[in-house]
């Protein structure tokens, strides 16, 4: 199969892992376990249940596992149509309560992330006719069907919780050959339906984006925005996309020191890569390291009956005096300092 080329945003685990967590519970229906589907891929299935954020790397290399392993060619399809409110999370739930369709979807391109979307949406306009646009952020014509058809099928099971009935688009555009399950499009869109075109579009009536919803409750609406606002600006500022993937394998190696071998395998990409986008944010795998153990230190540290021993003996030194050094090193000070100042 082929490699697509990586750009460094695509390492950043911002992705809520609504989708990943759902073809968990789907694939068993197919012969295959959630954990087989996981396995090596830096997380697990209880990690996706959890609301652990995937980069759009990670969810790339479970698509083409799943794939390859159920060898169902329509499995997005039969994931995106048994999706529920519940499955788009928080943003799901705003759109409910929003005041027409339109509002609605424009809450759910600003949030997409956070509603677990793998690929970019975009709505346009132009008279009576409307569409939402898709554009795939892995050009990989293996999981792209997969990821057009899940999102659209999705979209038909939200559009008729939020417009009740069985709305039905117009048109479904998509930009790659007809798959071999290309007779099931039609049973589910009950539309036409054009392979090999310029572009991923599903063309509606622009009347329906005028259309009130039933469950809209403006102080609802209001509060969820605030949420989603506030939790889009705190993951906007976690800095470097690689430094954030790095960041997210080393917190979760419990008090192991993964080589930067083992976290370019977990990342699917190769060393030489992922140490060339460390530089370009401006720091080094060492540096990541030593800043993960130093926050997991303090936070030890700040724990009642937990010695700075057992600290240290947590984040992987043999020797309490080899610790002590490096906890000076990070942070400019002993561990007994912050015991002291805390007390």
């Amino acid at each position: 199969m082929p490699r697509p080329k990586l750009d460094a945003n695509q390492l950043a685990p911002d992705i809520a892992p609504l989708a990943p967590a759902a073809l968990c519970d789907l694939v068993p229906e197919f012969g295959l376990t959630a954990r087989r589907l996981c396995a090596g891929l830096g997380f697990t299935p209880e990690d996706l249940r959890a609301g652990v954020l995937l980069s759009d790397r990670q969810i790339w290399r479970l698509i083409r596992r799943a794939l390859q392993l159920t060898g169902r060619t329509d499995l997005g399809l039969e994931l995106g149509r048994r999706n529920n409110l519940g499955d788009f999370g928080l943003p799901g739930f705003a759109m409910a309560a929003a005041r027409t369709l339109s509002d609605a979807l424009e809450l759910g391109i600003r949030y997409q992330r956070q509603a677990g979307g793998m690929v970019d949406a975009a709505f346009e306009r132009t008279g009576p006719r409307s569409a939402i646009v898709l554009t795939p952020r892995l050009r990989d014509p293996t999981v792209l069907p997969f990821l057009v058809e899940e999102f659209f099928s999705s979209v038909m099971a939200l559009l008729r919780i939020l417009l009740g009935g069985n709305p039905l688009p117009w048109a479904i555009e998509l930009a790659y050959a007809a798959p071999p399950h290309a007779a099931r499009y039609h049973e589910l869109f009950a539309c036409p339906v054009k392979f090999g075109e310029a572009r991923n579009r599903m063309v509606f009536p622009s009347e329906w984006l005028s259309r009130p919803l039933a469950a809209h409750s403006p102080v609802t609406a209001a509060e969820m925005r605030a949420v989603l606002d506030a939790r889009a600006h705190r993951d906007g500022g976690a800095g470097s996309a690689a430094v954030a993937a790095v960041e997210q394998v080393l917190n979760r190696a419990a008090g192991r020191s993964p080589s930067i071998e083992d976290v370019a395998r977990t990342l699917g990409v190769s060393v030489r890569t992922l140490r060339r986008r460390l530089e370009e944010a401006g720091c080094s795998f060492r540096e990541l390291i030593d800043r993960v153990r130093a926050r997991g230190a303090q936070q030890m540290l700040g724990e009642r009956g937990v010695t700075v021993a057992q600290v240290g003996a947590r984040l992987g030194f043999s020797d309490v005096r080899a610790f002590r050094r490096a906890y000076k090193r990070w942070v400019g000070r002993a561990p007994g300092t912050l015991r002291s100042i805390r007390r």
